[in-house]
C-alpha cells in the first residue's frame, strides 16, 4: 500500500481512538443513535472525532498532550540518536497533522519547519537502514518496524523492497531476498 492511503486508512483509526474530555457544562444530547451525557467538570472517555466537535462548540475542554511539545521531544531525541533511528509513536505524523492543521498561522509556521526538520532527518536514516539492511541480516527488520510510524514503514518497506530488486538485478539471484 502506499504511503497516502497508509496514512487515510490510519488517520480514521486515529479519529476513532478515544480521548479525555473534561466537561465545561452539564449536556444532555441524542442525535443520530449517538447519546451524550456530561456534567459540568466531569471527565469521560469520547471518540477523538466527536471531542473536536464538541471542543468547537465550548462544549468539552479535551485533555491530551499537546503534539508541539511532542515534537520537539522527537526532534531532540532524533538528533541525540545520532545515526540510530529512535522509536516514535505509529501515530506521530497523524496527530501531529492533525494538531498542526488547529493551529493558527504563526504557530503553524513554526511547527512546519520543525516538522521538515524531523522528516529530514528520519528520512536519512531510514534510506540508510533499508540500503543496508540487505547486506546484513532481514531478521533485523521487525526491529525496526517498530520503531517507524504507519506513514514511514511504508516507506521503508518499499525502500527495503526497491533495494533488494536493485541489488539482485545489479549481483544476480543470489543476493535476491
Amino acid at each position: 500500500m502506499d504511503v497516502s492511503t497508509v496514512a487515510r486508512v490510519h488517520t480514521l483509526a486515529y479519529m476513532l481512538e478515544p480521548i479525555k474530555v473534561r466537561f465545561r457544562k452539564s449536556v444532555k444530547i441524542n442525535l443520530l443513535n449517538i447519546a451524550i451525557e456530561g456534567s459540568e467538570d466531569e471527565g469521560k472517555m469520547l471518540p477523538r472525532w466527536l471531542a473536536r466537535i464538541l471542543h468547537a462548540n465550548g462544549i468539552v475542554e479535551v485533555q491530551e498532550q499537546d503534539m508541539g511539545i511532542e515534537l520537539i521531544r522527537v526532534l531532540s531525541r532524533e538528533k541525540i540518536a545520532g545515526e540510530q533511528l529512535t522509536t516514535i509513536r505509529h501515530d506521530f505524523y497523524i496527530g501531529l497533522k492533525e494538531f498542526i492543521s488547529r493551529q493558527q498561522d504563526a504557530s503553524k509556521d513554526r511547527l512546519m519547519v520543525s516538522l521538515q526538520d524531523i522528516v529530514t532527518l528520519r528520512l536519512k536514516k531510514i534510506m540508510d537502514y533499508s540500503s543496508r539492511l540487505r547486506s546484513t541480516s532481514s531478521s533485523i527488520m521487525p526491529e525496526i518496524e517498530q520503531r517507524l510510524s504507519v506513514e514511514e514503514r511504508a516507506l521503508f518497506r518499499a525502500l527495503y523492497d526497491a533495494v533488494s530488486e536493485f541489488r539482485g538485478y545489479m549481483f544476480g539471484n543470489e543476493q535476491r531476498g
